[in-house]
């Protein structure tokens, strides 16, 4: 008798995965409500810090690549579904970001805050790109040194304070989910 699979996994595990689906469902609503409504009217430095990605980021980071992709993929939905311009580039940047993370934390030592330092600074260029390439595809003629000094760099900024702030809740908030889950 073959035994049954769910999504890699044993199907007596079923209830487990669905908890812990369940868990990062709830958390990536409550990131994404934070960084809409909240987060949205008092800007720090005239910008939104994009807890999103940081959120992502630090799934891949700690849970693996397959885990940040597939939280890439509900982060990018979220974000676009509550406040979206229209353009659909979101999912597949963050699944990007989440899936990266899993890979370059599988090849560093995922632990070291030094090594989430370092893609968390790559991550704030590669979310630069993106902002970039959303305000090319938005407005007709863009003033680069304006857009770069007034939302792209306090972006930045914003969001790199916030990726240090999650950093330890969320590595918590991984090793208890992954408890949960086994």
């Amino acid at each position: 008798m073959s035994e049954k699979y769910i999504l890699g996994h044993r199907a007596q595990l079923r209830s487990r995965i669905i908890r812990y689906v369940l868990l990062v469902g709830l958390l990536l609503i409550t990131v994404a409500v934070l960084q809409v409504s909240l987060l949205s009217r008092f800007r720090l430095l005239g910008a939104v810090p994009d807890l999103m990605i940081c959120t992502v980021l630090c799934i891949g980071f700690f849970g693996g690549c397959y885990m940040g992709a597939v939280t890439g993929i509900a982060a990018g939905v979220l974000i676009d579904a509550i406040g979206s311009t229209g353009i659909v580039l979101l999912p597949l940047a963050f699944m990007l970001c989440g899936y990266l993370a899993g890979h370059f934390a599988k090849t560093l030592n995922h632990t070291a805050y030094l090594s989430y330092l370092v893609y968390l600074a790559l991550t704030l260029l590669y979310r630069a790109v993106i902002t970039l390439l959303y305000a090319c595809m938005t407005y007709r003629s863009i003033h680069l040194p304006s857009l770069l000094l007034h939302s792209v760099l306090p972006e930045m900024l914003v969001t790199a304070i916030a990726g240090l702030i999650l950093y330890f809740p969320m590595m918590w908030f991984c090793a208890w989910v992954g408890k949960s889950k086994r």
